[in-house]
């Protein structure tokens, strides 16, 4: 399956001026060249007169523009260009509407592949927001206990599912595609975790973060989706890492959104602060302000280590007890890491 990858540039020229950005950016895809592997013509997400963006004529059809940085798949691209929800909208519209069968032996463009440029099938983002629908306006006694209010519980689409007696959280990317749906037990500990999802790239939050403000200059990174909502009913900006590594391509998540500053807000135990060492060595390779949060009450969890039930170990634990505004920002460089390294 192949693309006439020219005819798709074409029409998005076309169909450009009905997005609400064409007044800020009138040029995107026009002044279309041929350049080697790629088309170049005007990037869609800055203004710019000379064509400094591309994308390859040929599968996988990666686009990035080398003027501002932006790099996107081509369902990202054409969502983008038409206004649509999500990428997987993106891809639907490209194998409606321009997707040709031939008997060759090139790639198949397919469902999967054409979503991560055929690197990694478990990339497949799964859901489509429809399916999100029957779970969101369903609520459980479990989803308030946790100190969510109900605008919180709205913000980030919460939901409930009765059939696995499960709290439900969208993971979304952060062009808003469902990666894949959180689900915890209501009434016993424990998660029901979708297999084979890649979530290397997924900052939880940052797409509402991002649908709210132009770029994100500041973000609180937490380790999980219930502190990161903690921290909005604190009214801090945050994103969770969705477990205690830090990746690469969540910063390039956080650099694509314009984040200047990033304040870790790990766990407070040996293994949260662990995490925060790890994640300061990797930010500090960019352009990107670093600074940790100070329980309260403690030296960085240092005094409560070899305790075996850690006292307000997290965000929402602060956030249920109140305590949301006695935290502290301060310099990493303050932390005595000898500890952590042995």
């Amino acid at each position: 399956m192949s693309l006439d990858i020219d005819d798709v540039i074409e029409d998005l020229e076309m169909e450009w001026p009905n997005h609400p950005q064409f007044n800020y950016n009138p040029t995107a895809f026009s002044r279309v060249k041929s350049s080697g592997d790629n088309y170049m013509f005007c990037c869609p997400y800055h203004f710019e007169h000379d064509p400094d963006s591309g994308i390859l004529k040929e599968y996988p059809y990666l686009f990035n523009c080398f003027a501002c940085g932006m790099s996107a798949t081509l369902p990202q691209l054409v969502a983008h260009a038409l206004d649509l929800p999500t990428e997987v909208h993106g891809e639907h519209y490209i194998l409606k509407n321009y997707a040709v069968i031939e008997k060759s032996k090139r790639p198949t463009l397919d469902l999967e592949s054409i979503l991560d440029g055929g690197k990694d099938r478990d990339k497949l983002v799964s859901h489509l927001d429809i399916e999100l629908d029957q779970y969101k306006l369903k609520r459980h006694p479990y989803l308030y206990s946790r100190g969510f209010t109900e605008r919180t519980l709205q913000k980030y689409e919460v939901g409930y599912d009765e059939s696995t007696r499960s709290m439900i959280i969208p993971i979304r990317t952060s062009t808003g595609a469902i990666r894949f749906f959180k689900r915890r037990f209501v009434d016993r500990k424990g998660f029901l975790n979708e297999k084979n999802i890649y979530k290397k790239d997924v900052v939880f939050g940052l797409f509402y973060l991002k649908r709210a403000l132009k770029t994100v200059p500041k973000i609180y990174l937490t380790e999980s989706e219930t502190d990161t909502m903690a921290c909005y009913q604190g009214g801090l900006p945050a994103g969770a890492i969705l477990g205690r590594i830090l990746f690469h391509e969540q910063i390039m998540e956080l650099l694509k959104a314009g984040v200047k500053e990033v304040v870790l807000f790990f766990d407070n135990d040996k293994a949260g602060l662990s995490c925060t060492y790890e994640a300061y060595q990797k930010l500090t390779k960019y352009p990107i302000r670093v600074s940790m949060i100070k329980y309260p009450g403690c030296a960085y969890g240092i005094d409560t280590w070899d305790e075996e039930d850690v006292a307000l170990k997290d965000a929402n634990e602060l956030m249920q007890n109140g305590l949301m505004s006695k935290i502290e920002a301060v310099p990493i460089e303050t932390v005595d890491w000898k500890n952590i390294e042995e």
